[in-house]
């Protein structure tokens, strides 16, 4: 199940931040995951250049801008020209493309640091899989890294088709021979427990995640190019 199949599903507030308290604390999660294995990688933030693939309406892109990364070193790319446009319309200083992730058209090595979030977990054909984790390390320079913010775990009916588990990570990147783990850090919990937390107890949000790992749905993992 793709991403417009899941809207039409479970409503178009279903990751509101201020229409829907579920979402609340599985977003803090990711983001605290992803900006501690950003503390880790070797950046010059003013400098760096990223690449967002699958990059949506720009919201992981606006990240990195708060963060301190030069808006106009940042690129995104997805396949859908319309949440494109409302990415160009938030981030207008930022490159953006209508292009398949399978078939980048940046030359090899052109980034610093290759991203994406909870895209290659909705994609079920294995071709593609590998297509588009061949093209993300082909455009990470040497040296550079590839950091993915995805769900370990698939479960019917919740957009995600592929579970991306260390192992299968480990598949589709090359581990040991492409590329090496940097960094893996806990995110979100598993929707249907992650949720609830973050609606009815908050407060024993982050005390689940770290007392119960298998409850841990999302991990952001950072791989660096060999």
């Amino acid at each position: 199940m793709l991403y417009p199949e899941y809207y039409a599903k479970h409503g178009a507030d279903r990751n509101d931040l201020l229409g829907n308290a579920e979402v609340v604390f599985q977003t803090f999660a990711i983001d605290i995951a992803n900006i501690a294995a950003l503390r880790r990688l070797d950046l010059d933030r003013s400098s760096a250049k990223v690449l967002d693939v699958g990059c949506g309406g720009g919201t992981s892109l606006l990240q990195f801008i708060r963060l301190g990364f030069d808006a106009g070193n940042l690129s995104g790319v997805d396949t859908s020209a319309e949440r494109i446009e409302q990415a160009r319309h938030l981030l207008p200083a930022v490159e953006l493309r209508v292009e398949s992730a399978d078939h980048l058209a940046y030359p090899d090595g052109t980034f610093d640091l290759v991203f994406e979030s909870t895209m290659l977990g909705t994609l079920s054909s294995d071709v593609l899989l590998k297509g588009i984790a061949r093209e993300m390390i082909r455009v990470t320079r040497r040296g550079g890294y590839v950091m993915l913010a995805d769900w370990r775990y698939s479960r019917r009916g919740s957009g995600v088709e592929t579970a991306m588990s260390k192992k299968r990570i480990a598949e589709l990147f090359d581990v040991g021979r492409s590329t090496s783990v940097v960094a893996r850090h806990r995110g979100a919990l598993v929707p249907p427990v992650g949720r609830r937390l973050s609606r009815l107890l908050p407060s024993l949000y982050f005390l689940v995640q770290a007392l119960v790992p298998p409850a841990v749905g999302q991990m952001t993992t950072v791989l660096r190019k060999s």
